[in-house]
Parts: structure tokens; C-alpha cells; sequence
């Protein structure tokens, strides 16, 4: 059964604020607790996580591009430079478990992703009149930056998941540093 648009994009958002969640805990835990959550429970399954979340990231942004046929914009195309090569090295690292270049390289992708994915938006919440002139999107014009293809309960869409997405990273990264 092929599932439709709505419902994809609906249960996307679900599960964004769910990761949303489970993001906050993990960086007060790394913070407050000095990882004590991320030891007891996430640590047996940090890899798994980051491959799932990295590979079905791209998955689900080539899903919407190439089968329901949305062109992405420039900032989605940033977010994605920042996206597609961590799904390549945790494939890679997963083996190894290499836990210590990876992160790294990992925190600095995600960092440039989130930040990107955060001006998105911003761009995309302020009225369109507000924005003209004033946030200038890199749009070559092939697609819309403001365009919202998911919004779902007045706040949640794709660069409200992406940036949720690259904070989930980076609190994965830097305990699996920690954990050293």
C-alpha cells in the first residue's frame, strides 16, 4: 500500500516532535547529567540510530523530490550537502565504530545544517510581505524557499525537521565523543 502525502507528512511531523523530545533530553543529560540517560539507554543503540536517522533522512528527501515530485529549493539543497555525506560516512563508521573522527566531522556537517535549516525557518514563518528585502532566499529561481510542502499543526515543516534532525545528531555525536 502506497501511502499518501498527508499522511506521510503527518506522521513525519509526529515523529519530528517526538525526536524533538528526545533531543532536549539528550543534551540536558550531556550537559546537567554528564550523560547518564545516554549511558543506560541510547549507548547500545548510538549507531543504529545515527544510520537510520542519516540514511532515512535521505531516503525521505528523495522520496518527496523524486516521487511526489517537489523540487527543492537552495536552502534545501544546503541542508542536504550537510545531510547526504553523513549517511556515506556512518555507513562507513558503523563498522569500525569509529568514534573518533566521525563525530567530528559529523558536528560540523550538522552544525552547518542546522544553522541553514534554522535561517529556512525563519525565512519561511515571517509573513512573505515582512521578507522581501529583508532575508534574501538563494532561490535560482527553480523553486520557492517560503513554499511550505509540510505544515502541520501551524509550525512543524521541512526545515523545522531538518534542524530537529541535525540537533539530534549533534547530541548523538557529541556523547559518542564523550564515550571515547
Amino acid at each position: 500500500m502506497i501511502i499518501d502525502l498527508f499522511t506521510l507528512n503527518f506522521l513525519l511531523s509526529v515523529g519530528g516532535l517526538g525526536l524533538l523530545a528526545l533531543t532536549i533530553i539528550l543534551f540536558i543529560d550531556y550537559f546537567a547529567y554528564r550523560s547518564v540517560f545516554y549511558n543506560r539507554y541510547v549507548k547500545f543503540f548510538v549507531w543504529q540510530l545515527i544510520v537510520l536517522i542519516t540514511v532515512g533522512s535521505v531516503v525521505l528527501s528523495l522520496v518527496y523530490s523524486e516521487y511526489f515530485g517537489f523540487i527543492p529549493c537552495s536552502l534545501c539543497w544546503l541542508q542536504r550537502i550537510a545531510l547526504y555525506p553523513q549517511a556515506l560516512m556512518a555507513l562507513m563508521a558503523v563498522r569500525k565504530k569509529e568514534s573518533v573522527f566521525f563525530p567530528l566531522y559529523g558536528i560540523g556537517l550538522s552544525i552547518f545544517g542546522f544553522g541553514v535549516a534554522v535561517y529556512h525557518y525563519i525565512y519561511q514563518m515571517i509573513p512573505k510581505d515582512a521578507v522581501d528585502g529583508i532575508m534574501p532566499c538563494l532561490a535560482d529561481g527553480s523553486a520557492d524557499c517560503g513554499a511550505k510542502i509540510i505544515d502541520q499543526f501551524g509550525f512543524v515543516t521541512f526545515p523545522f525537521l531538518s534542524a530537529v534532525t541535525f540537533a539530534f545528531l549533534i547530541a548523538l555525536y557529541l556523547n559518542l565523543r564523550r564515550g571515547k
